[in-house]
């Protein structure tokens, strides 16, 4: 039996906009092993959230819609279930901590009537047991007078108090898959430490994998073993994290490691990539980075990059094309 748990075949995802389509997130693959924890990186606008929310089945019904290719978890593939097929797994198998624990909670209702809901439908337990275990995941998480909580409201507490309660409730049924999409956003230093460990150790007890959406190189390079680099709503650069720092291949990928300051060094002015994410739908043919990249020559404007592999470490950057490797 494969060991890869969630498989993204050819992914194009497209948005109306007015009468117009626009595709953020266009032909992206990648997998995701058991027990593995992939990070997801790029600046805002680059299809990050676009694709977690298309393998969670919760793309916009009226504006959008997966215009091509597969979302394969366990086998399955996710965009042929209907909605009611969809909610057996949504929750339960696969989860999410979503980006803005501000608007994630429902104001009219207390955090234990938020947090029962998944155990109500997945699982069979009484009253007691339901609130038994929400207690005990609102302690892992680190939240105190957890009986207190369980009747307050999302108004009622912090910012971060709120994010550790959408954390809590993405782990409540064990998920064999969780998505967090900048989990830890809300949180100060020292809070975001201990919730990044507690994932991984939850992750390690259970055997999940965990796709890890930020924007933080030094996460990434702290809890991920793989990384997926994207850009304008494509995957630029696929490799190991190691591997990723070490010897970075796609000259966006070296942009962003160039912009994180360093401690060894003093600098007047931090690094930054000149130029902002092109809107979808507006570089129609190269390299859709050929305008900000301090490296393009006349054919990354005019042919589209294909992906060059190299053992493990893919590069969607015509600069690979003499390198020793070849096309995938």
């Amino acid at each position: 039996m494969s060991d890869t748990i969630l498989e993204i075949k050819d992914l194009t995802v497209q948005f109306k906009s007015g009468k117009e389509y626009v595709q953020p997130v266009r032909g992206i693959n990648f997998e995701l092993k058991k027990g593995e924890i992939l990070g997801v990186v790029g600046e805002s606008g680059s299809g990050k959230s676009v694709t977690s929310l298309a393998i969670m089945g919760l793309l916009p019904d009226k504006t959008s819609e997966i215009v091509n290719g597969e979302v394969s978890f366990r086998g399955k593939d996710l965009t042929k279930l209907k909605e009611k097929e969809y909610r057996k797994i949504r929750g339960n198998d696969i989860s999410m901590i979503f980006q803005e624990p501000m608007t994630s909670l429902n104001p009219v209702f207390t955090i234990g009537e938020q947090l029962s809901e998944p155990l109500r439908q997945h699982r069979k337990m009484s009253k007691n047991e339901i609130q038994s275990k929400i207690v005990s995941m609102l302690k892992q998480v680190g939240i105190p007078r957890a009986e207190q909580i369980i009747n307050e409201y999302p108004h009622q507490l912090s910012g971060g108090m709120r994010q550790r309660v959408m954390i809590s409730l993405a782990l409540l049924c064990q998920p064999k898959l969780m998505i967090a999409d900048e989990p830890t956003t809300a949180l100060d230093v020292t809070i975001q430490a201990q919730i990044l460990r507690l994932m991984k150790e939850i992750k390690n007890n259970h055997d999940m994998s965990l796709l890890f959406i930020t924007h933080d190189l030094g996460v990434v390079a702290e809890m991920c073993d793989r990384v997926v680099v994207m850009y304008a709503g494509e995957i630029v650069e696929l490799a190991e994290v190691n591997e990723m720092f070490d010897n970075p291949l796609h000259p966006y990928t070296k942009g962003l490691i160039n912009s994180l300051p360093s401690k060894n060094t003093r600098k007047k002015r931090l690094y930054s990539i000149d130029g902002q994410v092109p809107k979808p739908n507006t570089v129609n043919k190269g390299c859709i980075f050929a305008s900000r990249c301090p490296m393009s020559f006349a054919k990354c404007f005019e042919k589209t990059p294909p992906s060059f592999k190299k053992g493990d470490h893919m590069s969607k950057c015509w600069l690979q094309e003499t390198a020793e490797g070849g096309r995938v």
